[in-house]
């Protein structure tokens, strides 16, 4: 982004402002009419962006006075393939210490027979005239290869089926060539189990006075290959590297956005995800917006949790994705690898600092974990501090929808624990927003729930997630049942039975009502919980209890002491409490192990390595009918 400020021109007084803040304007606009010596004088934007000040009506201005402030987004220029993959090599030089990645063409076989499936085969074109490398190009608006990068600490290469849009040959529209190789990509994807990553640029299925329907026929194959392919695990990443319409942003959806898919799907800054045009739809008579990026730009994409990342460049987006890729290969070539790491496995969480708000009143993560100074549980604090100290201190934090909207109670990262990738899930435990907006603390609503579930689906089989918990339950207020949270709280009790692999709850603070059910290892006996010691593990908080349910030992307990009622609920809420202590939900079975904020990282990384063995005193889980909970 950048800002703009525009000069008069002229000297007059400004009688009148067509423009407001918070418009978006384009080359062209009026902004201001300025009067000067009887005569008006229509200023208008010199540049796209949106209006950040503008000069009052009223104001003498001299020409060169500024009438108005600008935020002005760049469009991206939607690159050529050949660009692309030079991008690609030149980060893996600088993300893999100086070892190449490797890109080779594939296009279609030219020798199988009619009715056969499309298969690939690698290509050796002509260079191109101008000797830039687009010799490579196919005849088509798509390029397909198989690129490959080093990264991480995996033995070898992590190989992709690799696509990319062509905005240079007809924007980027996608008919039977187009959608035949997309096929023949996605095939061998499956056919190699490999991920299949795809930088996007398209203006959506061709329209022309040559073909029609038969165009939409071929994108609607590659919806139902799409579908079928991230339904049997497979995996997509999907780099929006210009503007995409129509087709290419339903293949978006179906690749990236559904509870069961396993990819990522990184936004550049700049860029949009629209199904019509905004002048197509404009002309339709639809409720348009002033530019693509305004209908389906990152501003609407990243609130709404379709975009997992944005960044501010392509070559950004592609560090994210080797980063990605490094993080969480998976497949038959890349079983979960330690990375080698600096830090202490049994480092002590509780010293590293609190780098939330002095207001908290927090200096050290182990004030918040102690039960001598946080015996009540009840202060808020930021989980992400704690994140960073149970994280190991030299591995990468992807953050994923960071800028969900109402999804602020769960943060989303992909790090690693003791040199292992994982998904670590934190619960926000301080309140936020204002108003109708209002979230309370270790509270989840809809879309942190529907958040949570989406990263334990991507993790599940592929790297183990843990889960900090500082969780007193659902929201059930109207406007969160309103909200779908029936839904997406069964969305996470299923991502949690089908959940395959280590995943480890570490109770940091309260864990109660609902949120304990979901995380809960009847729903899936590989589920480990790890509390703390002072931890409040039960059914409801104690203050709760007395409140609603417990009205006979309140009354009781000011017959006895001669306490007011709200004396009495506080000593009865303070007894609950006591006995529906941690170590009581250790004694029945409902949690594994107690241990101190010093234990925290040695036990949870012994717990997430590949064959963890049991940390004693681990309890057998309950029984599942139909499953078994087996301990090696």
């Amino acid at each position: 982004m950048s800002v703009v400020e525009q000069h008069c021109g002229q000297p007059g007084l400004v009688v009148a402002a067509v423009a407001a803040v918070g418009d978006p304007v384009e080359p062209g606009d009026v902004l201001v009419v300025v009067e000067s010596m009887k005569c008006e004088h229509r200023v208008v934007a010199t540049a796209a962006g949106r209006v950040d000040w503008i000069v009052p009506v009223g104001t003498v201005v001299s020409a060169t006075d500024a009438i108005v402030r600008l935020t002005c987004r760049s469009t991206p220029r939607p690159p050529a393939p050949s660009e692309v993959v030079r991008l690609y090599l030149d980060a893996a030089l600088h993300l893999t210490g100086g070892r190449c990645g490797t890109f080779q063409a594939l296009d279609l076989d030219p020798r199988v027979l009619e009715g056969r499936p499309d298969r690939l085969v690698p290509v050796v074109r002509a260079a191109a005239a101008d000797g830039d490398g687009d010799g490579d190009r196919p005849p088509c608006g798509v390029t397909v290869g198989i690129m490959s990068h080093h990264v991480g600490a995996h033995a070898e290469p992590v190989r992709r089926v690799w696509l990319c849009g062509d905005a240079t040959r007809s924007l980027g529209a996608v008919a039977e060539p187009e959608c035949r190789r997309i096929l023949a990509a996605i095939d061998l994807a499956e056919a190699e189990q490999v991920p299949l990553e795809w930088v996007t640029v398209s203006s959506g299925a061709r329209i022309s006075m040559e073909s029609g329907t038969e165009n939409m026929d071929w994108c609607a194959a590659v919806v139902r290959r799409l579908v079928e392919f991230t339904q049997d695990g497979g995996e997509v990443v999907i780099v929006v590297a210009g503007v995409n319409v129509g087709a290419q942003s339903y293949w978006n959806a179906e690749a990236t956005m559904l509870m069961h898919c396993a990819g990522t799907l990184v936004m550049v800054d700049g860029t949009s995800m629209v199904l019509t045009g905004s002048r197509s739809l404009a002309r339709a008579g639809g409720v348009s917006e002033r530019s693509d990026h305004d209908l389906g730009g990152t501003g609407v994409m990243a609130p709404n949790g379709q975009a997992h990342h944005v960044v501010a460049d392509l070559g950004s987006a592609i560090e994210l994705v080797l980063e990605h890729h490094a993080l969480c290969a998976t497949g038959p070539r890349h079983p979960l690898v330690r990375s080698t790491t600096t830090d202490d496995p049994d480092r002590d969480v509780g010293a590293s600092p609190y780098t939330g708000p002095e207001e908290h009143g927090w200096r050290r993560v182990g004030e918040i974990l102690c039960p001598t100074s946080h015996p009540t549980r009840t202060r808020p604090f930021h989980v992400a501090p704690v994140m960073e100290a149970v994280a190991d201190a030299d591995a990468p934090r992807l953050e994923r929808w960071a800028d969900m909207d109402g999804a602020s109670g769960a943060v989303v990262w992909d790090t690693r624990i003791d040199g292992w990738p994982v998904s670590l899930i934190g619960i926000e435990s301080v309140p936020r927003g204002a108003g109708d907006g209002w979230e309370a603390a270790g509270t989840l609503y809809p879309m942190a729930s529907r958040k949570v579930a989406r990263a334990l689906n991507r993790a599940s089989g592929r790297r183990p997630a843990v889960v900090l918990a500082n969780l007193a339950g659902f929201d059930g207020s109207r406007s969160s049942l309103a909200g779908l949270q029936l839904e997406h709280g069964a969305e996470l009790a299923r991502a949690v039975v089908n959940f395959r692999g280590p995943l480890v709850v570490v109770v940091i603070g309260r864990f109660h009502g609902g949120a304990y059910v979901v995380l809960n290892r009847r729903l899936n006996p590989e589920l480990r919980i790890v509390a703390l010691e002072g931890t409040r593990v039960s059914v409801i908080g104690g203050s709760s209890a007395a409140e609603v349910v417990l009205g006979r030992e309140v009354t009781a307990e000011m017959e006895r002491t001669g306490a007011d009622r709200d004396g009495a609920v506080r000593s009865v809420a303070d007894r609950f409490d006591e006995v529906h202590g941690v170590h009581r939900a250790l004694e029945v079975g409902s949690v594994d192990l107690v241990v101190s904020p010093s234990e925290v990282r040695g036990v949870v990384g012994r717990l997430v390595a590949p064959s963890a063995p049991p940390v004693s005193p681990m309890r057998p889980a309950p029984p599942l009918a139909g499953r078994t909970a087996v301990l090696s």
